[in-house]
């Protein structure tokens, strides 16, 4: 089912692992899977294991079908960078019209930034939580949602590499 390289075409319904292995398998370890593009919540590894490709197992597994994207995150990538990365193309895409995602999205990533160069607080972390707990629902579009949903889940999953930012 290869139409170029790194492009391939899967019907739903396919188990992750069958994905994976015909783009040649996962370099170093397995940290997380982003199956549904980056509006989405990541998967740990072992979230990951079992995964089949398709809406009602991504739901399960807590996360969404989305654009059908798949990224694989392991063990040289940092999730507070990836998170930052995310933040950051969210924020400058903004429309700025309502401030849920406009304010929202330009405080997490300044409390992000500040946590990469070593000048943040757990509270930050908190507050990153906390402001996308509440973003969702409250923006026009769905832009607080894409952005909300997977630095949450990034932070909550891979808490400890926040924590180890700060210490």
């Amino acid at each position: 089912h290869v139409n170029s390289p790194g492009i391939f075409e899967y019907p739903l319904g396919t188990p992750l692992k069958e994905i994976l292995d015909a783009a040649g398998g996962v370099k170093g370890k397995l940290k997380g899977i982003i199956a549904g593009g980056l509006s989405v919540a990541i998967l740990t590894a072992d979230e990951a294991e079992d995964l089949i490709l398709d809406f009602d197992s991504r739901v399960k597994a807590g996360t969404a079908l989305g654009s059908g994207g798949i990224m694989v995150v392991n063990d040289t990538v940092s999730i507070p960078e990836l998170a930052l990365r995310t933040i950051r193309f969210y924020h400058h895409e903004s429309c700025g019209q309502c401030v849920p995602c406009r304010e929202g999205s330009r405080v997490i990533e300044n409390k992000l930034q500040g946590l990469i160069e070593g000048r943040g607080k757990m509270e930050d972390i908190d507050l990153i939580l906390s402001l996308c707990e509440n973003i969702k629902g409250l923006t026009l579009c769905p832009t607080g949602e894409a952005f909300s949903v997977p630095v949450e889940a990034m932070v909550r999953k891979f808490r400890t590499e926040f924590e180890e930012l700060v210490r």
